[in-house]
């Protein structure tokens, strides 16, 4: 950016590129710094390793070119009079971390919109929604051709590529790359992903979760409930998405969220996973045992994590009260509740206690004011945190809430115990 201020009549583009993999060279690595350990330093013990695991099948790399970014107009956007700017190189315009952050924003949201959906990348979605990450054979062959189907039918930009498998290829070669495994069973076969390669999956699963963030948001609404309105489902799905634009780096304003959102029930309806009256204001499911609502409580779980973990950082804030929290204390508490919460409830997903997305999540929660920060450093929060809480009623399950607020500790207890371990390492 300072290059470009002193010499501004060369243009300067940025070219985002995706590049998604069928299987990575360091898993081990990617598991550990997701739950929390430091990253190892290079040896040479480790690259005469990983010359041995070049041997290994890693499958095909797919790169795709994202819409490129020209620095001049997203300048220009920022502050009109950029060019007036000192060429000091230590000195800070007013404009320039603002563009900074529009730069990356812009970079990120462009690589996503150029994402290429593979088969590893489709098993991961749809059997790390299923609580053991196992599928019986017809459901998940259903399932992967509803989420093609979905995926083709709703298209999250027009650079996106998906594989052309049919579903049972992609069930093939899921096995061909180990990704998965069958287990053999008169009543049918099952397949699974266990131990370490379902953590593994979750990689496949978090590079593409943006493409069904919004099917997955619609169905989260028929979790708990057998019908809504559709103008409840858009006022709600208007509270939830700045905070999942903000993770997933989504590209669309509130109101083409909110079309999407109607594209979206319309396609369920046209599968019959949902059911719409004469007027189209009324939306209902099938019944929990029937073949639809299970299609839709899997397509629900993609999402639902990020749910949880949203609540988890209300439910903290809450229960603390306002002026007892400082945001590093809000990200701790967080981080402790959703680790015990997944070692409880068999989410076997690092991410899900990644003190890195709390602290995105309060971010954002500042920057639309329902929090701020008082003189001493402590959190306030704005009576919209009680309505959100209502609103989280709605869409998790009593259990989930339950099981929430129940783990979620208090600040001084948290103290007490930090205090308690620190006095017992010293005696």
């Amino acid at each position: 950016m300072r290059s470009f201020l002193r010499e501004s009549q060369r243009p300067v583009v940025f070219q985002p590129v995706y590049i998604g993999y069928e299987r990575i060279m360091e898993g081990d690595s990617y598991i550990g710094e997701l739950s929390g350990k430091p990253k190892e330093k290079e040896s040479w013990f480790a690259l005469l390793r990983a010359l041995g695991k070049l041997r290994e099948n890693y499958g095909q790399v797919a790169v795709n070119f994202g819409e490129p970014i020209f620095l001049t107009p997203l300048l220009d956007g920022v502050d009109a009079n950029w060019r007036e700017a000192t060429t000091d190189p230590e000195a800070k315009p007013a404009w320039l971390k603002p563009a900074v952050d529009a730069l990356s924003e812009r970079i990120v949201v462009n690589i996503n919109r150029a994402v290429d959906v593979n088969p590893i990348n489709l098993l991961a979605l749809v059997l790390l929604s299923t609580p053991k990450h196992a599928m019986a054979e017809s459901d998940l062959l259903a399932q992967i051709d509803l989420t093609r189907s979905m995926i083709t039918a709703l298209p999250y930009s027009d650079r996106l590529t998906i594989t052309n498998l049919s579903a049972a290829e992609i069930i093939a070669y899921g096995e061909k790359m180990q990704a998965i495994v069958r287990i053999k069973h008169p009543l049918g076969d099952v397949l699974a992903s266990e131990g370490k390669a379902a953590v593994l999956l979750s990689y496949f699963r978090n590079n593409v979760l943006h493409v069904v963030a919004t099917a997955a948001w619609i169905a989260c609404c028929f979790l708990n409930n057998r019908s809504m309105k559709r103008e409840q489902i858009l006022r709600l799905g208007r509270v939830v998405y700045p905070f999942v634009q903000a993770e997933l780096f989504l590209p669309w304003g509130e109101e083409e969220f909110a079309a999407r959102c109607e594209a979206t029930i319309d396609f369920f309806v046209a599968r019959g996973l949902l059911k719409t009256d004469a007027q189209r204001e009324s939306v209902q499911r099938d019944p929990g045992q029937s073949d639809g609502a299970f299609q839709l409580r899997v397509i629900a779980q993609m999402l639902l994590q990020t749910i949880e973990r949203y609540y988890i950082a209300i439910a903290a804030l809450v229960r603390n009260g306002p002026n007892t929290l400082t945001s590093a204390e809000l990200e701790n508490l967080c981080t402790l509740t959703a680790q015990r919460l997944s070692l409880l409830h068999e989410l076997n997903a690092p991410e899900f206690f990644d003190k890195a997305l709390f602290r995105g999540f309060i971010q954002k929660l500042r920057e639309r004011r329902v929090i701020w920060t008082d003189a001493e450093g402590k959190l306030e929060f704005h009576a919209e945190l009680e309505s959100i809480v209502r609103d989280a009623k709605i869409i998790l399950s009593r259990e989930i809430r339950h099981g929430i607020l129940k783990l979620t500790p208090e600040r001084r207890s948290v103290l007490a115990a930090e205090s308690d371990a620190a006095s017992s390492s010293t005696n």
